[in-house]
């Protein structure tokens, strides 16, 4: 019968050392809500950071990725000067024309705004 070297016996008798586990944050809806706002507002990442108690700028990057926050921020002045159009008196056709939009966008647009000033 063979015998296992005994320098190989030690190196299988050793535990293994246990790695830290990292705890990962958890972010509520409510912040990532709070994050998207702060963007269209006009603030960078790092503000952002700042307001949601140091909450790491990649995550929030992730974020706006995910969630293609770049292209709400071109949506929003759309859908003001659509609704300062109707307050003047244009219809969806002209406001559609002027904007260079569909006409069903304008309705869409004109109808969240009505059903956001309910609230």
């Amino acid at each position: 019968m063979l015998q296992k070297h005994p320098k190989a016996m030690e190196t299988t008798k050793r535990k293994s050392k246990k790695k830290a586990v990292i705890q990962r944050n958890t972010y509520t809806a409510d912040q990532r809500a709070k994050a998207r706002r702060y963007y269209l507002m006009g603030l960078n990442l790092q503000e952002i950071s700042i307001l949601l108690d140091n909450a790491p700028v990649r995550t929030i990057e992730k974020w706006q990725i995910k969630e293609q926050w770049a292209a709400l921020r071109e949506i929003e002045p759309i859908k003001a000067r659509a609704l300062s159009l109707q307050a003047a008196g244009k219809s969806y056709t002209e406001i559609a024309e002027t904007l260079s939009i569909n006409r069903t966008t304008v309705w869409r647009y004109l109808k969240q705004a009505k059903s956001t000033d309910k609230m």
